[in-house]
């Protein structure tokens, strides 16, 4: 009902327009007939464009011939229209003494620049409509990405948390300190800060969806120490990150999840430890972050659900979407995983 009462207002307003064009020209006793003749034409061919020019609209959206198909169109709706509402106003008695025909050779032009008008205006009305739609599409599709990431953070940061709150790895943890404690007391007091500062990454990993790579790398340096003094030797890992590339943003925990898979399955769980590089290159207009160890190797693809790696890859498709990537190859005689990100957050380009 709200497009009906739309469309008769429009209609009336184009009547009372002409009529007073009509009125300026032959004199204003013939504004109320100029009113009635107008408004029957208006509203037969109006309603006949809405009918047939909605759904032909949505059709011809994006044809090079749309518009010549459309003048076509409103020309037959001029004509046809014509003779019906020139029907009405002759039965009605609004030409008076003219005859039909003549009023109808009048009234025809009349009839064509209604058609044109009301039919642009569909046209108008219909387009613009379709990129209101469109707009709250990209709108809930940003609000789902949104829930999606901050989700997927959260994730991320229970499970960071799980594992740094096991209670295996806490014994571990402040025994390792607490073995330093009496013989390298300020030692042990750095991994008291190194281990509130891991926490306190965890805790804060939604915040954000990116955060400086010199951020994540101060976090990835704090988990290195503490693992280094519970392991030891067998521990042995070296950073090249040069100082220019420590700006670009990388999801939190990402480095991390890495560093951590190499402690865990490699450095951790042989007698004789790992060595561990981690590095970043700039490669074109995208940062390359890996994690290389001596380790044997594994598939990505056979990371199953809710592991870190999967949980990562997940996510830094929501951040970045196909710009970023995660792989795994042996190199060196060990293996490597890179983070392939790019410059922006696809996310932060859409807000």
């Amino acid at each position: 009902m709200g497009r009906v009462f739309r469309v008769l207002a429009a209609n009336t307003l184009i009547a009372a327009l002409y009529a007073l064009l009509a009125g300026s020209l032959l004199g204003w006793p013939a504004i109320p007939r100029s009113f009635a003749i107008t408004f029957l034409y208006a509203n037969v061919i109006g309603a006949a464009a809405h009918v047939v020019l909605g759904p032909m609209s949505a059709r011809l959206a994006g044809r090079a011939a749309g518009m010549y198909w459309l003048a076509l169109v409103l020309l037959a709706i001029a004509a046809l229209g014509s003779l019906v509402a020139g029907s009405l106003a002759g039965a009605l008695g609004l030409f008076g003494d003219v005859s039909f025909w003549t009023a109808q050779r009048t009234s025809l032009g009349v009839a064509i620049v209604l058609a044109m008008t009301v039919g642009m205006g569909i046209r108008i009305y219909e387009r613009t409509r379709a990129r209101l739609d469109e707009a709250r599409e990209r709108l809930r599709a940003r609000e789902l990405d949104l829930e999606r990431a901050q989700r997927l953070a959260t994730d991320a940061r229970l499970a960071s948390l799980e594992s740094r709150l096991h209670p295996h790895f806490l014994f571990n943890a402040l025994a390792a300190i607490a073995g330093e404690v009496r013989e390298a007391p300020e030692r042990a007091e750095r991994l008291l800060e190194d281990f509130a500062d891991l926490l306190r990454a965890s805790l804060d990993a939604t915040s954000r969806h990116t955060i400086p790579l010199g951020e994540e790398m101060s976090v990835v340096t704090s988990y290195l120490e503490i693992e280094r003094a519970r392991l030891g030797d067998r521990l042995r890992a070296t950073v090249d990150v040069p100082a220019e590339l420590r700006g670009w943003p990388v999801p939190p925990l990402a480095l991390h999840t890495l560093a951590q898979n190499s402690v865990k399955h490699v450095a951790a769980a042989r007698a004789r430890g790992a060595d561990i590089r981690i590095e970043a290159r700039r490669a074109g207009d995208h940062l390359a972050v890996s994690v290389w160890d001596d380790g044997p190797g594994f598939d990505l693809a056979a990371a199953p659900a809710g592991h870190g790696l999967e949980t990562l890859r997940a996510r830094l498709s929501v951040v970045f979407g196909a710009a970023a990537g995660l792989s795994a190859a042996p190199a060196d005689g060990g293996a490597r995983v890179t983070l392939s990100l790019p410059a922006r957050a696809a996310l932060a380009e859409r807000s």
